[in-house]
């Protein structure tokens, strides 16, 4: 099959799953917020998030260990790919084990009184805590498995389990009003799902792939191990950057606002989550091609790919985002029985953190792929991100209002997304300004029309579905004007032969 036929095939299942997931979460997430309550779903939020701090150490193994086994597939060593994958599971089991120990001894710190929860909850949430560290170790043995299937660009497989995981929400939930604690219920029931999620993939990789087995001791390669530990070791510091920063903040907030603060910052969050599966699916599916052009030494095509993924992913996710953000409180208000104060605020604030983060996305993965000097790159493009902490501090120290909180994440993710491109100047056939001028110059007008057009329909329409009306004239307007201003000949008659293939067939 041709590469961009992979591609294509592959986006297109990512997209199906993420319409489909969209729909699920959307609903099961209505479902729980009806049946916890607003501080309930607040709790499971900061406990939840509390351990994905953490938990990002399973997003740095699984790119790893996919980077690797990216690259030997382009090289074609079968026997290398087998010592991959079989020093990687041993590492993901060893560090997994390590850490569920360390989150089990940090539960006393964190309860006795640093969250800021009800004293009538704190029982429960401490059983809470310790079901999502157990999630937390599947997650770690999950993820060389799902590493494996994306290396091997077979997206179609893992789209259809992450459907299944979404109608297993939606059923189980439907569950919880028979339950008497459905806090401690509902921690059960993501329990669940994430260990069918480990067997579905561990079932389907062991029979399907040569290079997948069990660690075996003639597989062990102590080189390898530490050029795995360096890289995931950065990778790990990239993920704990961002997810100390989202997380940390929600704790800041929680212990000036309370838990109710939380309901709304997590739904925020996840509003962000959902609508961002539009470009994560493309980098997902561009990714592999990516990395194995590296490891063959193809620069040419491994810069144009981290073009075509940067600007991609940015437009893809602006599509949705710029009508959904003038739209958003209807759409909460449809969506959820109670919205909690400040959801919108904090749903536009996460979009344009997630959007601005796209620009520079690719050059962020030919630093993964090539892997040379990525631990100066990554120390010095995402600790920028942690001086959040101590603006947002001193600011609600002297009462700065919330809005400030969103404005200042938004700003420092923009500092992180230039510095991201500026410090790869040096690397082979990369051109900053060049790659500037075709992603984000070029990006920016469907952006500014899109959003004229959002303004324009809220401030002279006003009906209850005026959201339909919104996207239905949004849309095909950002699409048209990113054919005609943002795509370069080349990636016009790219879309032109995709359209062709489509209604040829």
């Amino acid at each position: 099959m041709k590469a961009s036929n992979r591609i294509i095939i592959n986006t297109l299942a990512q997209y199906g799953r993420t319409i489909v997931n969209m729909i699920l979460s959307l609903y099961s997430s209505r479902l729980v917020l009806k049946y916890l309550g607003v501080d309930d779903y607040g709790i499971y939020a900061l406990v939840a998030g509390v351990v994905s701090m953490l938990s990002f150490l399973t997003n740095s193994l699984v790119s790893s260990t996919q980077r690797f086994l990216s690259v030997n597939r382009g090289v074609g060593n079968v026997e290398k790919l087998k010592e991959v994958f079989s020093n990687s599971l041993t590492i993901h089991l060893l560090i997994g084990l390590v850490i569920t120990i360390l989150l089990f001894c940090l539960t006393p710190l964190l309860f006795d009184g640093f969250l800021n929860i009800p004293e009538n909850k704190v029982g429960v949430s401490k059983i809470l805590y310790l079901q999502v560290v157990c999630m937390v170790y599947i997650s770690f043995i999950a993820s060389p498995f799902r590493a494996l299937l994306v290396a091997h660009e077979n997206i179609v497989y893992t789209s259809l389990v992450d459907v299944i995981d979404g109608v297993l929400k939606v059923v189980l939930v439907l569950m919880l009003p028979f339950f008497a604690d459905k806090l401690l219920a509902y921690g059960w029931i993501m329990f669940l799902i994430r260990l069918l999620n480990l067997l579905a993939f561990a079932l389907f990789c062991f029979p399907k792939y040569e290079e997948c087995i069990l660690p075996r001791f003639k597989n062990f390669n102590i080189s390898y191990l530490k050029e795995l530990s360096s890289f995931t070791g950065w990778i790990m510091y990239s993920s704990g950057v961002i997810a100390i920063r989202t997380q940390g903040v929600a704790i800041m907030l929680n212990k000036f606002f309370g838990a109710a603060i939380n309901a709304a910052y997590g739904i925020g969050s996840q509003i962000a989550g959902m609508i961002s599966f539009v470009s994560s699916s493309f980098n997902t599916a561009i990714a592999p091609q990516l990395m194995a052009s590296a490891g063959v030494g193809n620069k040419v095509r491994m810069w144009l790919l981290a073009e075509i993924e940067s600007k991609f992913s940015f437009l893809l996710l602006a599509m949705l985002g710029i009508p959904t953000m003038f739209e958003m409180q209807s759409l909460l208000e449809l969506w959820l029985v109670e919205v909690p104060d400040n959801t919108m605020m904090f749903g536009c604030m996460f979009l344009s953190m997630q959007m601005v983060d796209m620009l520079s996305n690719g050059v962020g993965t030919v630093n993964r792929a090539v892997g040379k000097n990525i631990g100066r790159y990554i120390f010095l493009t995402f600790t920028p991100k942690l001086f959040i902490f101590p603006i947002c501090f001193v600011g609600l120290k002297y009462d700065m209002p919330l809005i400030g909180v969103c404005i200042t994440m938004v700003v420092v993710e923009t500092l992180s997304m230039l510095l991201r491109i500026y410090f790869m100047k040096n690397e082979e056939g990369f051109a900053p300004i060049k790659f500037c001028k075709s992603v984000i110059f070029r990006s920016l007008p469907p952006v500014i029309i899109s959003g004229f057009v959002c303004w324009l329909i809220s401030l002279m329409i006003d009906f209850n579905l005026r959201f339909l009306l919104t996207y239905a004239i949004a849309i095909p307007t950002f699409i048209l004007s990113t054919y005609i201003i943002s795509l370069s000949k080349w990636e016009k008659n790219f879309v032109n032969s995709i359209i062709n293939r489509i209604l040829n067939k």
